[in-house]
């Protein structure tokens, strides 16, 4: 049921809105104190606060519950706004980006991609990089650990999707034009206007020219595979031969391109920025490193670490968990209204935009007290809350909560858990970590030194 007060009532605008700027000015200069300052106050309170990105207004929701609610009820709250508009002009008609009635065809034809044996395979391949990434590491090596956790997620990505010949290279470039990507579809969330972005602009020029980019590398496995015509056992496989339970259709070769784009854009993005703030946290705490470490020393042993032991490492996953509270790589997501609505008690009108924020979200003292603390224990069993389930959802909920995230639970933690068995890494300076907002919310630039285990383990 809706949480709605008896006389529905316009929900109440954030303060210090300039006419036509809106508060544009103070989202660009930081734009997660500017929304988490929505979330405080009278204001927050009611539920729903309305900012202006530009001349636009959106209702952004602010209580947990109300989010849970709009994201249960796709046919009033659809996939659109201000974000998915951006992420349209990346993936198109992908799962992602897709309205409700596509979703219902679309999500049915993927999700055998990711059934569990499919994820098993792909876990292999994780495995495989991850070993090989921890094996070219020098003693006392300085690397730039962001940069280095992208490249490697770019490389397990590609070759979960691809298994040709080619794979390498197509990682290599994917994780180079990449970036561009994330930096158009930010413009696009804080300047949502067509006209702006088919000026021929050097940055609306360089976002086509990635984007170009990488849709010809896909088109290019596509026609390799279609002209094999069998299944490889990677995702691009498991996608070209998935057929509509109903008709049996199968994907057209731009429906294929448009959802690997989406992929690329959720698994790169999770997969890399998560991965690097793992290990600043475990840096930077490194008696919780320590324990970690006790615990993969009794569950694995000296074997090599497989997908399956990370169901035995409960304190690691309680890690991952927090991790994933503080830093969710999709910090602001949206949808739009279909008609008139009604949500928290407030009016909101037909075509209104919606937005709301995990990164806020995720950091409610209500939820979770001292929620700027990295506490993994706040996830012990006897210590989680109802209020704490309902605040954290990093991977989304209701029909469309992501459909890879069993992917992302298993590639993220075998990746730090690999590394973390060999080497001990500590930041190289001392400059602060902290999130950097894009498209997406990745660490800042973060150069760390690895040192090698006396052996495998040891603190």
């Amino acid at each position: 049921m809706n949480p709605a007060s008896t006389v529905p009532t316009s929900p109440p605008a954030a303060p210090g809105a300039l006419p036509v700027a809106g508060h544009l000015w103070q989202i660009l200069r930081d734009p997660l104190l500017f929304f988490e300052r929505r979330h405080t106050g009278p204001a927050a309170r009611s539920g729903v606060v309305v900012v202006r990105v530009g001349p636009r207004p959106v209702h952004l929701v602010t209580r947990p519950d109300l989010v849970r609610h709009l994201l249960a009820d796709p046919g009033t709250f659809e996939q659109g706004g201000i974000y998915i508009e951006g992420v349209r002009a990346l993936a198109g008609n992908s799962v992602a980006s897709c309205p409700a009635a596509d979703h219902r065809v679309q999500r049915p034809i993927l999700q055998p991609a990711f059934q569990q044996r499919r994820i098993a395979d792909y876990s292999r391949v994780t495995e495989a990089c991850a070993d090989a990434l921890a094996r070219s590491w020098h003693n006392g090596q300085r690397l730039e650990m962001v940069h280095g956790m992208h490249r490697l997620a770019a490389e397990v990505v590609t070759r979960t999707l691809f298994s040709g010949p080619g794979t390498v290279q197509a990682g290599q470039d994917i994780q180079r034009l990449f970036p561009q990507l994330l930096v158009g579809l930010y413009r696009r969330m804080l300047l949502p206007v067509g006209w702006a972005h088919r000026m021929p602009l050097p940055a609306n020029i360089g976002f086509r020219s990635a984007l170009n980019g990488i849709n010809r590398i896909i088109d290019r496995e596509i026609r390799t595979y279609r002209s094999g015509g069998r299944d490889r056992g990677d995702l691009l496989s498991a996608m070209m031969h998935a057929t509509d339970p109903r008709t049996g259709a199968t994907l057209t070769d731009v429906e294929l391109t448009e959802q690997v784009v989406g992929m690329l854009l959720a698994a790169v993005e999770t997969t890399g920025s998560v991965a690097a703030w793992l290990l600043h946290c475990l840096a930077i705490h490194p008696k919780v490193e320590e324990a970690v470490l006790g615990e993969l020393r009794i569950a694995v042993g000296d074997r090599p670490l497989r997908a399956g032991d990370l169901a035995n490492l409960p304190l690691f996953k309680r890690v991952f968990a927090e991790v994933l509270r503080l830093y969710p790589p999709f910090w602001l997501l949206s949808r739009v209204t279909t008609g008139p609505a009604e949500l928290g008690g407030h009016r909101i009108p037909g075509g209104a935009d919606i937005a709301f924020s995990l990164y806020c979200l995720h950091r409610a003292p209500q939820a979770f007290p001292f929620p700027h603390r990295f506490d993994p224990d706040r996830w012990l069993p006897d210590r989680v809350t109802d209020a704490q389930r309902e605040a954290h959802f990093p991977f989304g909920a209701g029909t469309r909560q992501c459909i890879g995230e069993v992917y992302g639970r298993t590639a993220i933690p075998l990746v730090v858990a690999t590394l973390l068995r060999h080497w001990r890494l500590r930041h190289a300076t001392g400059r602060e970590v902290t999130p950097l907002v894009k498209g997406t919310m990745r660490p800042s630039p973060m150069s760390m030194t690895v040192t090698r285990r006396a052996a495998a383990y040891a603190p």
